[in-house]
Parts: structure tokens; C-alpha cells; sequence
């Protein structure tokens, strides 16, 4: 069993926790911060829902586990282009923990999310680019997920003219009804309108950055 009470996560997001795996510096091993635990939020949903939902959907390491399992099986290199790779499961002091690729820069550093980059390096060229490719990659599949927020979305650096988008969180689908799994174009749609609204996020983002207005903390490394 993984211990990781004693240890400091990298990045803390809005249920859960990230850590260095402590045999693997290229892994990342996600676990849900106490308050957010399934079993606590299922518990504490309204009778309605938790009676008609099971733990795993309020569980966020199954939602991205789901996902990227069914990635694996598209037999598509390119996929990992812009999604990390899974890596199973690992029993930790926390709980069940989900392992996933950690995305470091060329230098060997934890690369920072989206938002963290464009406050710290503001509007670019290389910016433009990366946001661009993720676009093309995305509006043209059906990988279910959340809205695509820029704290979601890492910025990996992996050389001075090598830089990649990937999104590491928030997939799984929040549809009621599973229109996505029964219409493609309607998926694709979906995924265009994501895109759209984190263009949208991008550009207020900047706006911000120039006003000199506080990002608040979600979104940057606490340690890389």
C-alpha cells in the first residue's frame, strides 16, 4: 500500500488530490480529498439521486478510469497526443488511488495547467498554436467529458518548439440521457461547443492578466 498521508500533493482540484507516485516519477496517482469521498457525496446527495445512482457516479477517478479505458481498446496512437495515458489502480492510505501519465516538461518539472501558463507567459504565438491543434483534435472525436477548464488542460513543455496541450481531468460524460453513445453528430456538436467555451475562458483569462486582477488559486501547482 501506497502511503501518501505525510506526503504533499503537486495540485489540489476541486475533489481530489494529486501525488508524485512514489516509484514512478512519470505517474501521477489521484485520490479524492476527504470532504469529496463517493460513498460521503452519494450520501449527502438528495434521496432521489443517490437512490438511483451508485457510488461510482459520484466516484471522479471512475469517470476518467471509464474513459480511458475505452480510449485504449480505439487501437488510436494519436489519442495520447492530448490525453494522458491510464496506468490502473494503487491502494493507498487515502483510498483507492487512480494512476495516470504525469506530464513533465522537457527540463524534468511538472508541467503546469493551461491557466497557470497563460498567467504566467500571457498571449502568444505558441499559445495561438497549441490551443489551435487541441481544437482540431478535439472537434473532430467524441471523447465524453466535462466542460474543458483551463485548470483541466496542462501545457507541456517539452522542448523550446514542442509544446502540447493535454486535457488530464474532467472526463466522463454529464449527460442524463446517453444521446452522445446513440448520435455521433450530436456528440461532435457537443465537443465543438467545448471548445468554443474554452476559447471563451482563454480570452477572459487574458483579460484579467491585463487588468492585474486576482486569478484566484484553482489551477496552479503547489509544487512542480
Amino acid at each position: 500500500m501506497i502511503q501518501l498521508t505525510h506526503t504533499e500533493p503537486f495540485a489540489i482540484g476541486g475533489r481530489r488530490e494529486c501525488y508524485v507516485h512514489p516509484d514512478d516519477a512519470g505517474l501521477c496517482v489521484k485520490v479524492h480529498r476527504e470532504e469529496f469521498l463517493p460513498s460521503k457525496l452519494r450520501q449527502d446527495a438528495p434521496w432521489w439521486r443517490s437512490l438511483r445512482k451508485g457510488e461510482n457516479s459520484f466516484d471522479e477517478n471512475f469517470a476518467d478510469s471509464t474513459v480511458l479505458h475505452a480510449l485504449e481498446s480505439e487501437n488510436d496512437p494519436a489519442i495520447w497526443d492530448h490525453v494522458p495515458r491510464f496506468h490502473g489502480w494503487v491502494e493507498t492510505d487515502r483510498g483507492r488511488g487512480l494512476v495516470i501519465e504525469l506530464l513533465r516538461d522537457g527540463d524534468g518539472l511538472i508541467s503546469r495547467s493551461l491557466l497557470d501558463w497563460i498567467w504566467m507567459h500571457g498571449p502568444c504565438g505558441e499559445l495561438d498554436r497549441a490551443i489551435d491543434e487541441l481544437a482540431e483534435f478535439w472537434e473532430s472525436r467524441t471523447i465524453p467529458s466535462r466542460s474543458l477548464g483551463l485548470h483541466n488542460i496542462v501545457m507541456q513543455e517539452r522542448g523550446p518548439d514542442d509544446r502540447r496541450l493535454v486535457v488530464i481531468d474532467g472526463l466522463g460524460s454529464t449527460e442524463f440521457l446517453p444521446i452522445s453513445k446513440w448520435s455521433r453528430s450530436y456528440a461532435l456538436r457537443r465537443s465543438r461547443s467545448k471548445i468554443a467555451r474554452m476559447r471563451r475562458d482563454v480570452a477572459e483569462l487574458l483579460q484579467r492578466r491585463e487588468k492585474n486582477q486576482d486569478p484566484g488559486r484553482r489551477g496552479f501547482l503547489l509544487k512542480r
